[in-house]
């Protein structure tokens, strides 16, 4: 398993595109004909290249990665995160009942809202309340430092910290889906991809209106 100074430093080299992919990203058109999906181009003189295709898929997979946490297993995750919380329901003191009902009560309902937060995001999250840093769009308004955050309060802080992967992975998504601006401003339907039930892409035409 990777070290916390191994995570932050992959962390950092991942926070923004590569200035091809970055470029490619935000000259992203549209261009949307009646009775159709919209459709993603690239103005003319710019294309998507194999290669500019095979970047893109692969950061977006380390990207996802990032995300969803699939470095670890389901159980080193899991077992991550209870570490995680159980340091920081020792080091800060708890409002409510002290009981050993109230305190099970309490990891559960934290693991719920918390079961699909990699274990990295969740540290920087805690770390972040540690410091009694709140991000300001976050607009949670006054917050009580001296607390253990609330569940939703931590998962919100944990979700401030995977925006910038989600969001390049969005951008991602929409690059991979874009066509030349002549098919683009070719009215012919284009077809749609599915997935049928044993995962294979399958074309399905649209009906011209």
């Amino acid at each position: 398993m990777a070290t916390e100074l191994e995570i932050r430093a992959h962390l950092d080299t991942m926070r923004s595109l590569p200035s091809r992919l970055g470029k490619l990203a935000s000259s992203i058109g549209t261009t949307q004909w009646p009775g159709q999906p919209e459709r993603l181009d690239l103005p003319s003189g710019m294309e998507l290249t194999a290669q500019d295709r095979k970047d893109a898929e692969q950061r977006l997979k380390e990207l996802e990665a990032i995300i969803t946490g699939t470095n670890l297993t389901i159980n080193e995750s899991a077992k991550a995160r209870l570490s995680l919380l159980t340091r920081m329901l020792l080091a800060f003191p708890a409002a409510g009942s002290f009981s050993e009902a109230a305190a099970a009560a309490r990891s559960d309902v934290y693991d719920d809202a918390l079961s699909d937060i990699p274990p990295w995001a969740l540290n920087a999250a805690i770390k972040r309340w540690s410091r009694g840093e709140m991000p300001y769009d976050l607009n949670l308004g006054t917050v009580n430092f001296t607390f253990a955050p609330p569940p939703a309060i931590l998962r919100k802080l944990a979700k401030h910290e995977l925006r910038p992967f989600e969001d390049q992975a969005h951008r991602l998504r929409r690059l991979l889906k874009v066509v030349s601006i002549e098919r683009a401003m070719d009215p012919t339907p284009i077809p749609q991809e599915v997935k049928s039930d044993d995962g294979k892409v399958v074309a399905i035409s649209v009906r011209r209106m």
